[in-house]
């Protein structure tokens, strides 16, 4: 039962013209006054805002969402309305949107059946251990090939890629492949991979890994190549060969650290890779702010070469709506085509939402700030001239402000030091949180949520080193962390 609130009847001067918005009302009351009563009153009323179609507006109602309780949902939506003047949170009809307003939201926050603001407080999620009987070293990247939820395949950081069933109970798993030459020192290893969109007529798999550099002056390189699983004739189980690599992809990186390396295929189809400012502190290269080099930039490109183009070896092409789609390729005062986005640090996991296509990431922060940012085309992020919304080195190479993309949202360092971006949850076990963007600290193990682009809050605490997230076909979100696998619950009874 929605918290409403009731007033009595003002009058009629107030029509309600409230920021160019008009509160329309019948005479609900028969009281031969048109007036916020009406607004309020428990009776059907089609001329109010009805988001839900449950045939009761949302005027001098808190519960703004009309999904039934009170809670951060709606505190976001009157925070966007706060100084608006919108009829629908005017809870007490004064023509106004302040913080009398904001008091009448806090005392429905916490009505029955709250505190329903906090969702560890109404929906109170725990960490479950999974897959327990299986010996899996430093898991990095966990996913289900496209429309097989039978199985899970999980990449090691040393190289190992495996698979096993999808039963909690599991016991064996099976070798996929083994990333060979892999340099998993520093920040380096196996770092992602995922399956093509048309996986199950071309069987590829794309992989993502720092190997050792050729050179001094080249701490590692970061490669990607395109694996094809076939069936072991042994089990029916897709595996592959390694030696049959064929690299798509491989940039120099100056240092040991800053690799970011998750790959992920967008609902473009086009092959994203988040890669760091090329390390070291403070991005002495001023990488992440030079579209000449791809490092401290999010990629995008377009593996869908003809056969022909491969063989000749064109690995990929450029999507078309690249920022510098145009240029002919990194290098001095030439910018590098594959950018989609820069300015980054080292962006530390992304995801995109399966239901909106938004690309969400944690941008891991250097000296007080960890980042969350919403990644969009062309978008300058501000590393290292601005960590998070802060100024950073403003020094030669910096920008005006406003060219750069503030994040989404930022913590700092007396919250957490690492952030790892995760995914926004769109399963059905933990219907209370569909929609929200779970993201977690590696160094506290805390976890945090974002609804409608708002911070949420804290969601629970957890003594894990969470390195990454994962997300089943089914929408449940898992988490891996040191040497075990999780999945996100709600705490039972």
């Amino acid at each position: 039962m929605k918290t409403q609130h009731h007033f009595l009847a003002l009058v009629s001067a107030i029509a309600l013209t409230l920021g160019g918005t008009q509160a329309l009302a019948t005479d609900t009351d028969n009281d031969g006054i048109v007036d916020i009563q009406d607004n309020c009153i428990d009776q059907p009323n089609p001329n109010q805002s009805d988001t839900d179609g449950d045939l009761f507006g949302n005027a001098c109602d808190a519960d703004l969402s009309n999904d039934g309780i009170v809670n951060f949902v709606d505190l976001g939506i009157l925070r966007a309305r706060f100084f608006s003047n919108d009829a629908d949170a005017d809870f007490n009809g004064d023509g106004a949107v302040n913080f009398i307003d904001l008091g009448i939201m806090r005392g429905a926050f916490f009505a029955p059946p709250g505190p329903s603001g906090s969702a560890i407080a109404s929906t109170p999620l725990q960490l479950t251990r999974v897959y327990d009987n299986l010996s899996i070293i430093l898991p990095l990247s966990m996913r289900q090939a496209p429309n097989d939820d039978s199985r899970w395949y999980v990449l090691e950081r040393d190289g190992r890629l495996v698979s096993f069933a999808k039963d909690d109970n599991v016991a064996t798993l099976k070798v996929v492949t083994t990333i060979t030459g892999i340099d998993a020192g520093g920040e380096g290893g196996a770092l992602g991979f995922d399956f093509h969109p048309d996986f199950e007529n071309n069987g590829y798999l794309f992989v993502s890994y720092t190997a050792f550099g050729p050179t001094p002056d080249i701490e590692a390189v970061s490669t990607i190549s395109r694996l094809t699983l076939t069936p072991d004739p042994a089990d029916g189980l897709l595996v592959a060969d390694f030696a049959d690599e064929q690299v798509v992809l491989a940039i120099n990186q100056p240092f040991g650290n800053h690799n970011g390396g998750n790959i992920l295929f967008g609902p473009d189809d086009y092959l994203y890779l988040g890669l760091g400012d090329g390390g070291s502190s403070g991005d002495p290269q001023n990488n992440a702010q030079r579209t000449e080099t791809p490092l401290g930039a999010m990629l995008r490109i377009d593996v869908d070469v003809s056969e022909e183009d491969f063989d000749n070896g064109t690995r990929y092409y450029i999507p078309p709506d690249n920022p510098f789609a145009a240029s002919p390729g990194c290098g001095p005062q030439s910018d590098c085509p594959e950018i989609f986005a820069f300015g980054l640090r080292n962006p530390w996991r992304y995801s995109f939402d399966r239901q909106t296509g938004d690309l969400w990431a944690g941008d891991v922060g250097e000296m007080e700030r960890e980042e969350i940012n919403l990644i969009t085309n062309g978008a300058n992020y501000g590393w290292r001239c601005r960590e998070g919304s802060i100024p950073f080195s403003s020094s030669a190479g910096c920008p005006p402000v406003s060219e750069f993309t503030e994040p989404l949202h930022e913590y700092d360092h007396t919250i957490g030091f690492s952030v790892t971006g995760g995914y926004v949850y769109r399963g059905m076990q933990i219907p209370e949180i569909n929609g929200m963007y779970l993201f977690a600290d590696y160094v506290t193990g805390t976890f945090y949520g974002i609804y409608n682009f708002d911070f949420a809050g804290e969601l629970f605490d957890t003594n894990q080193l969470v390195s990454s997230f994962a997300e089943a076909l089914d929408g449940e979100v898992y988490v891996t962390a040191q040497s075990r696998i999780f999945r996100i619950e709600r705490v039972s009874d």
